[in-house]
């Protein structure tokens, strides 16, 4: 069984933006907003030659909530990739659902984990969600991940309910921790 990195999108590897309608920082709606974090290419490559499966889950209600259209979405997701110039990213997980649909599929839901784990032979006790507020700590909980939350600075009014085994900075800091973790003969160390 092999190992992965769930990771949130927004605030781990792209910036949110702010949205005068809302005056809240939230997801990019259009692809001009989106900029990546700094060190993603980096940690995500990094990662990946650590022996890393990488997968992106992330909820993206905004269609569904009448702010933009489902194109819009699909250009920021284009865009995103354009940046992320070709990141060893297996699989992306998106919900289009509004929090009132109760689907499974939106985190905390553990829908997508469960996907992929099953997909791609993932050892979930092995595995780590990252995210930056505290549905995704809580996705990674009932998953069966270990948790990393990241101090983004513009969610910080999302998190603070749920407990982390590390917080870290950014993705880097987490990719860091986890490749410092491996002993001398490459067996993973006790936390």
């Amino acid at each position: 069984m092999r190992k992965a990195l769930f990771l949130d999108r927004d605030g781990v590897l792209d910036d949110l933006a702010l949205h005068e309608d809302t005056s809240g920082w939230e997801a990019p709606r259009h692809a001009g907003e989106v900029h990546l974090r700094p060190g993603v290419r980096e940690a995500l490559q990094q990662a990946a030659d650590d022996g890393w499966l990488i997968f992106v889950v992330s909820n993206q209600p905004d269609a569904a909530k009448g702010k933009v259209t489902q194109a819009d979405l699909d250009a920021v997701h284009e865009r995103l990739l354009q940046l992320l110039d070709g990141a060893p990213i297996k699989e992306f997980f998106y919900c289009f659902h509004r929090a009132e649909d109760r689907c499974e599929c939106r985190k905390p839901g553990t829908q997508s984990v469960l996907t992929a784990a099953t997909k791609y032979n993932v050892d979930l006790a092995q595995s780590w969600f990252v995210g930056d507020v505290d549905a995704d700590i809580e996705c990674g909980l009932r998953a069966g991940t270990h948790t990393a939350l990241l101090e983004y600075e513009h969610s910080s009014d999302k998190r603070g309910n749920q407990r982390a085994d590390l917080v870290c900075r950014d993705l880097g800091h987490v990719v860091r921790i986890l490749t410092a973790r491996k002993s001398d003969d490459g067996s993973e160390t006790e936390d």
